[in-house]
C-alpha cells in the first residue's frame, strides 16, 4: 500500500504510528503538486494523507486508520467493548476538536517568522493560555476515564502523539518554553509512557525531521 503524505503532518504521522505498532508495510510518498488539480486526482479534498490500497485512493486519515484496523485486525487497537470503545473514541475526537484549534494560532505565529511578517506577542500569549487549557481538559478527561495501565498502544495514542508532540514543541520553537504540562500531570504521565512505545518515538524523530527540513525549504 502506498501513503501520500509528509513527515511532519500530524495527521499523516498518526496513520504512520499506526502502522508501525500493527507491523503493516507502507511505501510513504511526498505528493507533487500538493493542493493542485493534479494532486486533486487522488483526494478531492486537496488534503494529506491519502492512501492507496492496491484498488482506490482513501482520505482522511481517521478513515484511513479505520480501514487499517478492519484490514489488520491484529494486534487490535480498537476496544472490543462498546463502552471501551466509545471511551477511545472520544480521546480520537479530543486531538483535531479541541488540541488542533489551539495550537493553529501558535503555528500562524511560528510560520510569520518566513512570511516578512512580525510575531504578535500577544496572540502567542493568547495561544499558549489556550493551549493549557485544552491540556487541562485532557486532564481532566483522563481523570475521569483513566487510560492508565496499559501494555500496548491503541487507535487514541496514535492520534494523540503527534498532536501532543506540537503541543510540546511550538513553545519552544517561539522561544516561549512554558511547561505546558505543569498543570497536567496525567497527561504528563501518559506522554512519559507514550515515549517507552518505539512507535511514537519512530514518528516522533520523523516529523522532527520533517519540520527541519521544511523550515529549510521556507529558508531558501
Amino acid at each position: 500500500m502506498k501513503l501520500i503524505d509528509l513527515p511532519h503532518s500530524p495527521f499523516a504521522a498518526r496513520v504512520r504510528m499506526l502502522a508501525y505498532a500493527k507491523g503493516i508495510e507502507l511505501e510513504c510518498v511526498p505528493p507533487e503538486g500538493f493542493r493542485t488539480p493534479e494532486f486533486k486526482r487522488f483526494n478531492p479534498l486537496g488534503k494529506l494523507p491519502v492512501l492507496h490500497t492496491g484498488k482506490r485512493w482513501i482520505p482522511e486519515s481517521s478513515v484511513i486508520m479505520d480501514y487499517l484496523e478492519d484490514r489488520h485486525p491484529e494486534p487490535a487497537m480498537r476496544p472490543g467493548d462498546p463502552e471501551q470503545r466509545a471511551v477511545s473514541n472520544l480521546f480520537c475526537r479530543f486531538p483535531d476538536t479541541y488540541l488542533q484549534p489551539a495550537l493553529r494560532p501558535l503555528f500562524i505565529q511560528f510560520m510569520s517568522k518566513f512570511m516578512g511578517k512580525e510575531r504578535d506577542d500577544q496572540q502567542i500569549a493568547d495561544g499558549l493560555a489556550d493551549l493549557s487549557t485544552q491540556l487541562k481538559a485532557l486532564d481532566a478527561l483522563l481523570e475521569r476515564y483513566g487510560r492508565e495501565n496499559r501494555s500496548q498502544l491503541d487507535l487514541a495514542d496514535c492520534v494523540l502523539a503527534p498532536v501532543m508532540h506540537y503541543a510540546t514543541m511550538l513553545p519552544n520553537l517561539l522561544n516561549r518554553p512554558n511547561g505546558v504540562l505543569d498543570e497536567a500531570p496525567r497527561v504528563a504521565a501518559w506522554w512519559q509512557w507514550v515515549h517507552s512505545q518505539a512507535p511514537a518515538t519512530r514518528i516522533f524523530v520523523e516529523i522532527d525531521q520533517g519540520m527541519k527540513e521544511f523550515m529549510q525549504k521556507l529558508q531558501g
